[in-house]
């Protein structure tokens, strides 16, 4: 379920099926991609691309002890994309990595250059909903408008989308909000580099139907419906959204 608040303003935003975005959930290959992505992917990333690397190190550093089966890697991984707060020299990845998630369907064998990243954050994600069986009700603030001619609509966020179990958490917007029923986030609360935001990460392949949309409300949040994942490189359920 999503549910959708907010306002008609300005410039908007589809919210669509995200065909472009990278969807892989590794399905029957996991330990395959571990061994390729540790070999190779990992160190070669490091070398190769700068914010990576750099948000990494620091990573290194901070990030939690592991537990719930996970090993160092995923916590690294998950404290690199929860670190998302602009600093000099920047060490967050979060925008770029996202935006290259977002579109990188058809260079994804080629020019992508986060497989690392985005590999151990999928792995995580799937290894703590082993012991997270429920699916949650979470919240996401946006800066940004989104189209509301999505009513009973089917839409994917296509990115890593960050959401909170605190739905108070102005400092991230409120020009669109989303109420979500989420049956494949995590909560990486534990992991993250801001244990004050209750933190539940949304892959890009879980799939939502949006069950409300509102204007003019506050605060601003959009009922989505957990449905499925998707398929091509997706499986999965299905999940709602509520939009303000």
């Amino acid at each position: 379920m999503l549910r959708l608040l907010g306002n008609w303003k300005e410039t908007t935003f589809p919210l669509d099926m995200a065909p472009n975005s990278i969807d892989d959930k590794y399905d029957g290959c996991r330990d395959e991609a571990f061994k390729r992505v540790d070999g190779y992917y990992l160190p070669h990333e490091k070398n190769t691309t700068t914010n990576f690397r750099r948000a990494w190190d620091i990573a290194e550093k901070h990030a939690s002890i592991p537990k719930d089966g996970l090993q160092k890697v995923h916590s690294i991984a998950m404290y690199s994309y929860t670190n998302n707060k602009p600093q000099p020299p920047s060490e967050n990845i979060y925008i770029d990595f996202n935006e290259a998630v977002r579109q990188g369907r058809y260079g994804y064998g080629r020019s992508f250059q986060y497989h690392s990243l985005h590999f151990y954050l999928t792995d995580a994600i799937q290894i703590l909903k082993q012991s997270q069986t429920t699916c949650r009700t979470t919240y996401r603030r946006t800066k940004v408008y989104f189209d509301r001619n999505v009513l009973n609509k089917e839409i994917r966020f296509g990115i890593f989308a960050s959401s909170s179990l605190n739905k108070s958490l102005h400092m991230f917007g409120n020009m669109s909000c989303f109420e979500i029923n989420t049956c494949f986030g995590a909560n990486l609360t534990y992991y993250s580099a801001y244990l004050n935001e209750s933190e539940v990460l949304i892959p890009s392949y879980e799939v939502f139907r949006v069950t409300a949309v509102q204007t003019n409300t506050w605060p601003d949040f959009l009922p989505q419906k957990n449905l499925s994942s998707s398929r091509s490189h997706r499986t999965g359920r299905k999940g709602g959204i509520h939009l303000q």
